[in-house]
């Protein structure tokens, strides 16, 4: 009996020094300047479900770049951080946290407010973000992008701060090349322009595209094939019908400039046999010509579907 009794005194005394301590464990170790820490630990540790606690945000509209493996790949995240209160009033504070990205040291202020306490004792602080930073990605024939080699929908897309993130795409016809972006407070919005890169799969598209349109005009038999970038200019009269093929194929390759593609200026050669009567001594004859020309184009690429639009850069020249 009297050891149970004992046992309840000492249960009641640590109760009872707890509740004494709590206002001390507040002021000291249960600060704003501590979650504001804890928070870039965790992003240190890529730990996201961890960051997420010391957060007071609203609902994302896309989680995909929110998570372990994101920050897991990242080229940097923060380190050696340290905070300091500036102000409390009630359920808010302002704190200044500094930390080092990218060898930089980056100092931002934050807003803070207050939680529910923890086991209704000890105060917990989270920072208050009343939008999510964003990476806002501008990608040219392509819906999706990557951030950090992770698949994302192109567009405004909620990324954890501070850290640094690769953004780029790599589509069946189209890729970039990686743009390096460091978000560094919670207000930050990123803006990334991908320009266009042909793929090989994408030349290759376009290479079928230009030579059925060729092979389509050369199996005309009229001076100016129809919707073609080449004909033949003469003042004899023709007699019949004439013959076209194809003697040098353009070589296909694409340049990018901006997000517009085109086809790089080639030289193509067409042969043209038939038959004409003079005009002025109404004698007949046969010719055979060659013809020169340079063939260029626009390419565009939507919904993964390829079209090319020819185009003749200056004179048809007779050889």
């Amino acid at each position: 009996m009297r050891t149970s009794r004992k046992l309840l005194i000492s249960a009641l005394l640590v109760i009872v020094l707890t509740v004494a301590a709590v206002p001390l464990l507040n002021l000291t170790i249960y600060t704003p300047a501590r979650a504001a820490e804890a928070y870039i630990s965790a992003i240190e540790d890529a730990d996201a479900e961890r960051a997420f606690s010391y957060l007071a945000s609203p609902t994302p509209n896309s989680t995909l770049a929110l998570n372990h493996d994101v920050l897991n790949a990242a080229p940097d995240l923060p380190r050696d951080a340290e905070a300091t209160t500036v102000s409390i009033e009630e359920d808010q504070a302002k704190v200044r946290l500094s930390y080092v990205l990218s060898s930089q040291t980056q100092t931002v202020d934050l807003s803070m407010v207050k939680l529910p306490a923890t086991a209704g004792l000890f105060d917990r602080w989270a920072i208050e973000q009343e939008e999510w930073p964003t990476l806002d990605l501008q990608v040219q024939g392509s819906s999706t992008a990557t951030i950090n080699g992770y698949g994302v929908s192109a567009g405004t897309v909620p990324v954890l701060f501070p850290a640094t993130y690769l953004v780029g795409f790599d589509a069946t016809y189209l890729k970039s090349k990686p743009e390096r972006v460091e978000v560094t407070a919670p207000t930050d919005t990123a803006e990334i322009a991908l320009s266009p890169e042909p793929t090989a799969k994408l030349e290759e598209a376009v290479n079928e595209q230009v030579t059925e349109h060729l092979q389509k005009c050369v199996k005309a038999k009229t001076l100016y094939p129809s919707d073609c970038v080449f004909g033949y200019d003469t003042d004899n009269e023709i007699l019949g019908e004439v013959t076209w093929s194809l003697v040098r194929e353009p070589k296909v390759s694409l340049t990018a400039s901006g997000n517009d593609l085109e086809l790089t200026p080639s030289t193509v050669e067409v042969r043209i046999q038939g038959r004409y009567r003079d005009i002025v001594t109404a004698a007949e004859h046969d010719f055979d010509e060659t013809l020169s020309f340079v063939m260029g184009g626009s390419v565009v690429v939507k919904s993964s579907q390829v079209r090319y639009d020819p185009r003749r850069l200056g004179d048809v020249t007779v050889k």
